[in-house]
């Protein structure tokens, strides 16, 4: 019945009077003068291909805001003002738009690293500030240390535009503090839910439906929303998925592809040949949803050798394979919970995923903590731990001789180990997702990090009976995230001298955690604890 609901209101979206057809035409060249044939040049609703002469025509939509090229794998990628440089903004009075292409000195790059990253988030100046003192300098130094070159993508959500918060003054500011010369990085963007005009908003003589006047903002600072690029034997996409309900409320959105988006896709899909690896940047999960033209666009990745969708959103990881066999790799934020720590809900630490590819195969990839060397990928706790603070506490509800194991990347295909004193005990049992609201038996979530960000930052209470917190506020829910990568297992020997949880992942890498995060440990992280310990003006005036 939903299902039926929204597909109707895709297809009865209120529309303007359809304005004059646009003829645009061009060619694309390199900087020699010489033509490039095959090249994919699109507005956002249509694709054509340059001919052996370089030359392409197309019909623009007046929808469209931009014109732009699907930059080939043996060309560089063109920078402007440390972004990358692939579009030009449409105007009445221009026919013709030309592109130039420098080829790549070594031809196509083979392998490369693509770092992907979601949900930066930002609401305000503080947590521009943030990104930029915690993230940006630990993407620089990650990148600086790579002898393959280096792409990123982001997942959504740049900016937090909510209710009455209009953050879209937090864009050209993010813009700004992931340029390359920050970054040492050149990022492509995704648009989020998030990234939006602030409500309300309504068609104009640029916009024909509400979805294109949300979308209007992050496109002026980032480009279009539905394009794509190649590197090696790579074709990625990044698309807008998710389709606002109502003008009035922002908040009123379901994951969905509109008609004219997937036909974009569609286009964009059938001059890549089938074995290429396609890597699909989203922000919001397809898992095996039905929305509209989510289970139609699953259908469409199973005909290359090798396909992945990227995913940002809910502020948790979750490696898996959908129904098709399809890894959708569901990101951890780079903002936390919200800034309000340097934690997930799950008890990831802030950070990013970086990608090995190799030709048409993505053959590795880990978890980078910021702040931390990659190798730290699990949190270890006894199995009736209790961690919180004046607000309220949580205990784990399990027996001490029972291991708790937070893997934070590990997905049905990793086999996490238990040792003592060198000795294997057994394989760890990974735990069911579960959501319950308090420690429950056999409950998944990671009370440590429900204990911070309730328990001692008070976020969700106002006044109690211990006093006030100063970080009070927003909904209970939002800190008592899923947890999919638990692992438990009881010892033999509670009291061994050594006790070492092992975790061997899908592409053959170890990790190894011998340390207990005891009750009420926050010591992980020094900086979340002075970020709860010290006065917002004075942290204010520091960053």
């Amino acid at each position: 019945m939903k299902k039926n609901l929204l597909l109707a209101i895709l297809a009865t979206a209120i529309f303007l009077p359809a304005a004059a057809q646009i003829k645009i035409s061009g060619t694309v060249k390199t900087d020699s003068g010489a033509p490039v044939a095959g090249v994919t040049v699109s507005d956002g609703f249509t694709n054509v291909v340059t001919d052996a002469k370089g030359r392409y025509k197309m019909i623009a939509s007046p929808d469209a805001m931009y014109v732009f090229y699907s930059v080939p794998a043996a060309y560089a990628v063109a920078v402007k003002d440390g972004h990358p440089d692939f579009y030009t903004r449409l105007s009445k009075k221009q026919k013709r738009y030309d592109f130039m292409l420098t080829p790549l000195a070594g031809g196509a790059e083979k392998e490369f690293k693509l770092f992907c990253l979601a949900d930066p988030q930002a609401q305000c100046d503080f947590h521009v500030k943030r990104f930029e003192r915690e993230t940006i300098p630990d993407i620089r130094a990650y990148v600086d240390a790579q002898s393959l070159p280096c792409y990123g993508v982001t997942l959504g959500d740049m900016a937090y535009t909510e209710g009455k918060t209009d953050a879209t003054p937090m864009l050209p500011k993010m813009r700004n503090a992931m340029g390359y010369a920050n970054s040492h990085l050149l990022f492509f963007q995704t648009m989020g839910n998030h990234d939006n005009a602030k409500a309300p908003v309504a068609v104009d003589n640029h916009s024909s439906n509400i979805n294109l006047a949300y979308q209007r903002p992050f496109e002026r600072v980032f480009g279009p929303v539905n394009y794509s690029w190649n590197r090696g034997d790579a074709h990625i996409v990044s698309m807008k998925n998710v389709y606002y309900l109502s003008g009035e409320r922002s908040n009123k959105y379901q994951p969905a592809f509109s008609r004219e988006q997937f036909e974009w896709l569609k286009s964009d899909l059938a001059v890549v040949p089938s074995d290429k690896l396609v890597v699909l940047c989203l922000h919001i999960g397809l898992y095996d949803r039905t929305n509209p033209y989510l289970a139609e666009t699953r259908q469409l990745l199973t005909r290359f050798k090798e396909a992945h969708i990227m995913i940002g959103h809910t502020h948790f990881m979750n490696h898996h394979r959908n129904s098709l066999g399809i890894y959708e790799h569901v990101h951890a934020a780079v903002s936390g919970a919200f800034w309000w720590s340097c934690i997930n809900g799950d008890g990831v630490p802030n950070g990013y995923t970086v990608y090995d590819i190799n030709g048409a195969h993505i053959k590795n990839w880990r978890y980078k903590s910021v702040g931390r060397d990659e190798s730290y990928q699990i949190r270890m706790y006894r199995g009736d731990a209790e961690f919180g603070g004046e607000y309220e506490k949580f205990r784990f509800p399990y027996t001490h001789d029972t291991v708790l194991a937070n893997v934070f990347m590990a997905d049905e295909q990793w086999r996490v180990q238990l040792f003592e004193d060198g000795v294997l005990t057994g394989d760890m049992e990974r735990i069911p997702i579960s959501r319950d609201n308090t420690p429950e038996a056999g409950s998944s979530r990671d009370w440590w990090a429900v204990g911070y960000h309730i328990g001692v930052i008070g976020r969700s209470y106002g006044s109690v009976k211990t006093g006030h917190s100063r970080m009070n506020g927003g909904g209970r829910k939002g800190y008592l995230t899923p947890c999919n990568h638990m692992y438990r297992l009881k010892l033999h020997n509670p009291d061994a001298k050594e006790i070492r949880v092992v975790a061997t992942d899908t592409n053959g890498n170890v990790y190894e955690q011998t340390r207990f995060t005891e009750s009420g440990d926050y010591s992980e992280n020094e900086l979340m604890n002075r970020l709860y310990t010290t006065p917002r003006k004075v942290l204010d005036k520091e960053y």
